[in-house]
């Protein structure tokens, strides 16, 4: 049966800041809350901790999907298609900040961060697309969780707290640099759908992307998220990059 509440996928939703997410769009009445993760066991994991402090239990979902797999993704697809026909939100939030396997050549470190970061954003937004058009939910939204070090004027601007100079991460900056840029090119794209895509910046938290380091909680950064995923204008918000310190930024 169709679920008359706003269906919002996110995906990473197991931990850090994608769970603060779900936590904080489960707590209220407005929203079924697809919790997406690598692994079903950590998907439903997710779900039972969840119902704590979900509104309804029954509008929590966990679903499967390891955004590194087209098939898993395909499979998260068809699952979310058969049981509501529809998607309402997408939040594309699962990321790494370093590869893996940091033995591996720097070719290697490159694609691993790339194929989580960038290919992942990519084949989820394509994948979930003809579900986002079958919706007829008014303020459908595709937000993208990116990151200040994204910013090219940020890394280059002399005297900034975390310009290349301070954070030389040329490996995860250039792959938020490119959601930035699928974010802005599909925003241009869904204009005449009315389908706002919206790059959202948490800023730095303390989860195990950070090694536990950061200058705020997950709750905190989560905030932003769900601003940019069920707050404002979409028409104005589509193609922005949502951080703390306001509602956009130049890229």
């Amino acid at each position: 049966m169709p679920s008359p509440k706003a269906i919002v996928l996110i995906t990473g939703a197991n931990q850090g800041i994608g769970f603060a997410t779900a936590q904080q769009l489960a707590s209220t009445s407005n929203f079924h809350v697809l919790v997406g993760a690598r692994s079903a066991l950590k998907a439903q994991a997710a779900v039972k901790e969840l119902e704590s402090v979900a509104v309804n239990k029954s509008a929590l979902t966990p679903i499967t999907i390891d955004v590194t797999d087209d098939a898993s993704i395909a499979a998260a697809a068809k699952s979310v298609s058969d049981e509501f026909g529809r998607l309402d939100i997408l939040i594309n939030n699962a990321g790494i900040a370093q590869a893996p396997d940091t033995n591996g050549t720097l070719r290697e470190q490159y694609r691993q961060i790339f194929d989580v970061n960038v290919f992942g954003v990519a084949v989820v937004m394509d994948a979930f697309l003809p579900l986002l058009r079958a919706s007829t939910y008014p303020d459908r939204r595709i937000v993208n969780v990116t990151s200040g070090q994204g910013l090219i004027s940020r890394a280059g601007k002399k005297g900034h707290p975390s310009n290349a100079k301070a954070y030389f991460i040329p490996d995860y900056r250039s792959s938020k640099s490119a959601v930035n840029m699928i974010t802005a090119a599909y925003s241009v794209n869904l204009e005449d759908e009315k389908i706002a895509v919206i790059a959202a910046a948490p800023g730095y938290c303390r989860t195990s992307l950070t090694d536990g380091k950061g200058a705020k909680e997950a709750t905190d950064g989560a905030k932003v998220i769900v601003r940019a995923a069920s707050e404002g204008d979409p028409g104005e918000l589509s193609g922005k990059y949502i951080a703390d310190e306001s509602w956009s930024f130049g890229w």
